[in-house]
């Protein structure tokens, strides 16, 4: 009788752990560290520029490193299935500083509203995977004990 319940609840627990899946590509705690670490050098950059500190040299390693922590987590994203949403954000991205770095000034705030909109929008991409991913383990956890 206690078999006949648990074996629907199952297949729905087990339909709705795969469509998570399926539609969304898994959470990748790398991209979202190295997010973080440029999300924060982005504002020190940014509050440095603003009270005129951040110097020529200081302003191009800011952009080079910038740069190559889009390209690495670009580079990341593309080996998972029906990550499109997070490639398109992250090439977004570099084209904000690569536009930033030709506009041949600091990093102010008056000239990176647009940049910090995509750095937004791409923690907001690695939001809804993390949540995902915790949905869909509690799924799995919760379908697995009964």
């Amino acid at each position: 009788m206690i078999y006949s319940r648990l074996l629907p609840a199952s297949i729905v627990a087990a339909l709705i752990t795969s469509c998570a899946a399926a539609f969304v590509a898994p959470y990748d705690e790398t991209t979202d560290r190295l997010l973080t670490d440029l999300s924060v050098k982005t504002e020190t950059a940014i509050a440095r520029a603003d009270s005129g500190k951040l110097s020529e040299d200081d302003r191009a390693k800011f952009y080079d490193e910038a740069l190559g922590t889009v390209r690495t987590m670009n580079r990341r994203s593309s080996l998972f299935a029906k990550n499109e949403d997070e490639i398109k954000a992250l090439a977004q991205l570099e084209q904000r500083f690569v536009d930033l770095r030709e506009h041949g000034s600091s990093p102010r705030s008056s000239l990176a509203t647009g940049l910090r909109a995509t750095i937004l929008a791409v923690e907001q991409i690695q939001v809804a995977k993390k949540r995902s991913s915790v949905f869909s383990a509690g799924l799995k956890k919760s379908g697995s004990t009964e």
